[in-house]
């Protein structure tokens, strides 16, 4: 069992054993309750995350997209801007779709287990200090062992995690 982490303040359940389960290994800090016979993954849209989390090609707010492939030896993730054009500056467009995609590869990073090198292929960049210490913050949020190395000579971010489940293929 994974122990959560200490942000979460309550767990729900929808059958007793899970609930007999959890009360064992949850701290008193977090309430857990039990809602049973109730659908929980509607109740809480979760099929959309589920089924997000499967698909190459996962979308940005802002109408950019990024695209995950894992292959043997790495996991590389190219970041494009798509439908976005922005309102300004093309450096502002680029600037805003390499924000929102650095956001959202952390937040893959954790729901996909990715784990191993990653390699990020930003679009041309210009605030490379910017995106690298945001990329670091909101990395922070992950348990996992995670090294970003920064960009290469070829200005592809470089970075290892450690996966969290050891049940991966």
């Amino acid at each position: 069992l994974d122990l959560p982490s200490e942000k979460i303040d309550s767990i729900i359940v929808n059958t007793k054993e899970d609930y007999s389960e959890l009360e064992q290994v949850v701290s008193h800090k977090i309430k857990l309750a039990l809602e049973e016979n109730k659908n929980l993954i509607k109740k809480y849209e979760l099929e959309n995350q589920i089924e997000k989390a499967k698909q190459r090609k996962v979308w940005l707010n802002c109408g950019g997209f990024i695209t995950i492939d894992p292959t043997e030896a790495l996991v590389a993730i190219d970041v494009n801007s798509g439908k976005y054009t922005g309102k300004n500056t093309l450096e502002e467009t680029v600037y805003k779709v390499n924000y929102e995609a650095t956001i959202e590869i952390a937040k893959q990073l954790r729901l996909r287990d990715i784990g191993g090198i990653i390699i990020i292929d930003y679009i041309d960049i210009e605030h490379k200090e910017k995106i690298e210490k945001l990329l670091k913050e909101t990395l922070k949020q992950d348990r996992a062992k995670t090294q970003v190395e920064g960009f290469t000579k070829l200005n592809l971010m470089e970075l290892t995690r450690k996966h969290i489940c050891s049940h991966k293929e």
